[in-house]
């Protein structure tokens, strides 16, 4: 007499909810909790000149020292005159002793007025930062520029006047500067806005996809070879196909971000501009990151391309890819960007991502090859073979996400620092909404692993515990939206130290 399969009211209230419509919903409602400005990741610390300065002295030179090292690719430095023309500058360089600091020299003729100096840089991380500031060259300033303006012959008054500041300009000036400080909030929105946000969710989705055929492969379906060969030889093709599509959209979402990160960087009339491209691709941290991104995931979906063909090679290959790829977001981020023990904080941060992966990625693959793969059997096979399966499953999804908690806690213990940080800043209370419904995905996951696994025993099971999964994956999706708001977010401690 066949068993009867396991029904519960907490499993009928999971039921209740459709994924997609739960996961649609929140993700209008965190989309909308977006703030309308975005905080720099830094700012300028100090400068030579100094903001607001009256120089009796000709600078030969301009200096600016940000809060963290800037990427030369990612920066622009801009000298405005009294006239409103912009000045000459010469090649900016990064001094060998000061690695915050950026120099460029002066090679226009400075006269007596009001100048603004306006600038635009990124660290590590690629997160914007603009400003502005001024200052005032003093009339009979050493090393000034022979005035262009002739006074009539005799009239001392009028010579003297062409070498003051005009108010008018001053002000037109000061203004100019505001307008840049302002503009570096405006702008930094740009890596906030909600287009934005939903390119890295999707890259980071793609990731998860990849990342979960792998794992799948590796730690569920070999284990089941022995027991169930030609279920685990379907559901391994399927895996593959998916991690191709996953490794394609990956790609393509990275080329998407490439754009959007030169948008919010140089304006969007700007951001399909080769040279500004070519500048942030080859010049910055944060473009080999991405360099390293895209290669790999070419590289990834060759691999399931010849994994889903002949398997073998072409799986160990995917592996190696999907190691990499994992470490690609600590790498163009806020893990990177760390002040202090970044090359653990990298390395903690792409262990979270392979732990996700193969938390997370893996029950997709266990929902959409495994259990499709299990319910193809012969009749008499099914229960038994999606028993199999799940049990294979468990453990691994276990350790990853033991894994997922442990380098979560200390990311934010990095990046938030204390308890006032958790609480009073965005990224703070982002990571609160994080942690909630990750709390929410793990008692899913422990429901469907203490009382759904063990009622395994036909296909009635296996499809209950497909539509339970689901829920568990739609709370997943959610989890990566709001790490694609947090990546954008200034950290606790970044806030902190302003």
């Amino acid at each position: 007499m066949p068993a009867v399969p396991i029904h519960t009211p907490a499993a009928a209230r999971i039921h209740a909810f459709s994924p997609g419509w739960l996961t649609a919903v929140v993700a209008v409602l965190l989309l909308a909790l977006l703030p309308a400005t975005a905080h720099a990741h830094g700012h300028l610390t100090h400068s030579a000149p100094a903001a607001d300065a009256t120089l009796h002295v000709v600078p030969a030179e301009l200096r600016l020292t940000f809060s963290e090292a800037p990427e030369l690719g990612f920066t622009e430095i801009r000298l405005v005159g009294p006239d409103s023309a912009e000045v000459a500058l010469g090649g900016m360089a990064i001094p060998a002793d000061s690695p915050r600091t950026v120099v460029v020299p002066v090679r226009g003729a400075l006269a007596a007025g009001s100048y603004t100096v306006i600038w635009k840089m990124a660290g590590m991380d690629g997160h914007p930062m603009h400003g502005g500031f001024s200052f005032v060259i003093a009339p009979g300033a050493s090393g000034i520029a022979t005035s262009s303006v002739a006074a009539p012959s005799g009239d001392a008054n009028a010579a003297a006047a062409a070498h003051l500041p005009n108010p008018a300009v001053t002000s037109q000036q000061t203004h100019l500067a505001r307008h840049a400080s302002a503009a570096s909030e405006d702008d930094d929105a740009g890596a906030e806005a909600p287009w934005y946000v939903v390119v890295r969710w999707m890259e980071l989705t793609a990731l998860l996809v990849v990342i979960g055929a792998a794992a799948f492969h590796l730690l569920v379906l070999r284990p089941l070879d022995a027991s169930e060969p030609a279920i685990a030889a379907d559901a391994r093709r399927a895996a593959a196909t998916l991690g191709m599509r996953g490794a394609v959209l990956l790609a393509v979402s990275a080329l998407l971000r490439l754009f959007a990160e030169s948008a919010a960087m140089h304006g969007g009339s700007h951001a399909l501009d080769g040279g500004l491209l070519g500048e942030m691709v080859m010049r910055t941290a944060w473009g080999w990151a991405w360099l390293l991104q895209v290669a790999a995931s070419i590289a990834a979906a060759a691999a399931f391309a010849s994994a889903r063909r002949d398997g073998g090679r072409g799986w160990m290959l995917a592996a190696v890819a999907a190691a990499v790829l994992a470490f690609t977001p600590a790498l163009s981020g806020h893990a990177v960007a760390a002040e202090h023990l970044r090359a653990l904080t990298v390395l903690a941060d792409g262990l979270h991502v392979l732990g996700a992966g193969g938390w997370l990625g893996s029950l997709l693959m266990l929902v959409a090859a495994g259990l499709p793969a299990a319910l193809r059997a012969g009749e008499d096979e099914r229960g038994t073979a999606a028993a199999r399966l799940v049990h294979a499953f468990s453990p691994a999804a276990l350790a990853c996400t033991v894994l997922v908690i442990a380098t979560g806690l200390f990311a934010a213990w990095v990046h938030v620092g204390s308890l006032r940080g958790l609480a009073g800043t965005h990224y703070g209370r982002l990571l609160i909404v994080k942690m909630a419904i990750l709390l929410v995905t793990v008692t899913v996951g422990a429901y469907n692993w203490r009382i759904v696994r063990p009622g395994l025993r036909d296909e009635d099971g296996a499809r209950h515990l497909r539509g339970s999964a689901k829920f568990e994956l739609a709370t997943g999706l959610l989890i990566l939206l709001v790490t694609a708001i947090l990546v954008a977010t200034p950290t606790a401690v970044d806030l902190a130290a302003r």
